[in-house]
């Protein structure tokens, strides 16, 4: 899948899944394919520009299927970049620890304010592993 964000560099970018071949898109577009591009676009753009919405997109696509996900430092990206988002801060925990540490405070709080949140670390936490397992 092919995620081409049409004019990227205006006021008005906008997204669109494609199956066509990189080779096919204009100089305004901007294609993201991987993990990897996204995040790369994503440490050069600015949190109020335009474009952050279409790249929040994307990432939440993303982690939704994590097992297209064959890289430990891009798994971590995006989950960091969700607990940024979020507001949280890890405090130097694993991704396992802050998924605990939130479901405590949801307990303690009776809310379910971070169960999306712990659902995707918890699935990071299982990829990770899968990940591991793959290199032995």
């Amino acid at each position: 899948m092919l995620y081409l964000l049409k004019n990227h560099l205006t006021e008005t970018p906008s997204i669109e899944k494609i199956e066509a071949p990189l080779a096919m898109i204009r100089s305004e577009d901007y294609g993201i394919s991987t993990a990897a591009e996204l995040l790369d676009l994503y440490l050069y753009t600015d949190n109020d520009a335009p474009l952050m919405p279409l790249l929040i997109q994307i990432r939440n696509e993303i982690i939704e299927d994590l097992d297209q996900i064959n890289s430990v430092k891009e798994i971590y990206g995006l989950m960091y970049w969700l607990l940024g988002d979020n507001g949280i801060d890890n405090r130097g925990e694993s991704l396992e620890e802050t998924a605990d540490r939130l479901g405590e405070m949801d307990i303690e709080n009776d809310t379910d304010r971070y169960s999306d949140i712990i659902f995707h670390l918890k699935d990071a936490v299982e990829r990770l592993y899968d990940l591991e397992l793959a290199l032995e």
